[in-house]
């Protein structure tokens, strides 16, 4: 019952995270601009959130492996811009502090899930 629990909490920790680093990096690429190239690069930057948003709520194993693989990337590209910025960009911040929690509960998932599928629980 506990482990059941526990990757409840997990899963929910995971989706929260998964939200704030969407919203963080869609005001980091937009940058408070509202012109074509910069909502062309907002959307550009949420879609690959947008599309594993729902197998991470579900918490598909296949999906979470490719999901820690895509959170890689994010978290690259936000520990670039918070060292470029000098700190200054609070977006950023929250965009990496968001990448490096849901990679963290995206693969404490991932190893819930094996657990159970060697044990046969």
């Amino acid at each position: 019952m506990t482990d059941i629990r526990g990757t409840t909490a997990l899963r929910r920790a995971a989706v929260a995270c998964h939200c704030a680093l969407l919203a963080a990096a869609v005001v980091t690429v937009a940058g408070g601009r509202a012109t074509l190239a910069a909502l062309l690069g907002a959307s550009l930057a949420a879609a690959p959130l947008l599309l594993t948003l729902r197998s991470l709520i579900d918490a598909r194993p296949k999906a979470l492996q490719w999901l820690a693989v895509l959170l890689v990337p994010y978290t690259g590209a936000a520990v670039v811009e918070v060292i470029a910025s000098g700190g200054a960009k609070r977006a950023a911040a929250v965009a990496l502090l968001a990448a490096v929690a849901e990679l963290g509960t995206v693969l404490a998932l991932i190893r819930r899930s094996s657990k159970r599928v060697t044990t046969g629980e």
